[in-house]
């Protein structure tokens, strides 16, 4: 597999939200606070912070929408 930016052959992952396989240069890692549910509705996060995968494209899109 072949990273979609660039063509390098050393894939690191792929984009959770394109799904792009994104190379080390052009990869960007994002902490994910996730929750769960503990008695009587109360949410309680989880640790430690997951990690999420985005190409650059689609990370400018994720931060475009929620500035």
């Amino acid at each position: 597999m072949n990273c979609l930016d660039c063509g390098a052959p050393a894939v690191v992952g792929v984009c959770v939200d394109c799904g792009a396989a994104v190379c080390r240069d052009h990869v960007v890692v994002a902490e994910v606070h996730l929750t769960r549910t503990m008695p009587i509705n109360r949410q309680v996060p989880v640790q430690p912070a997951a990690r999420r995968l985005r190409c650059t494209v689609c990370n400018a899109a994720h931060l475009a929408t929620t500035r």
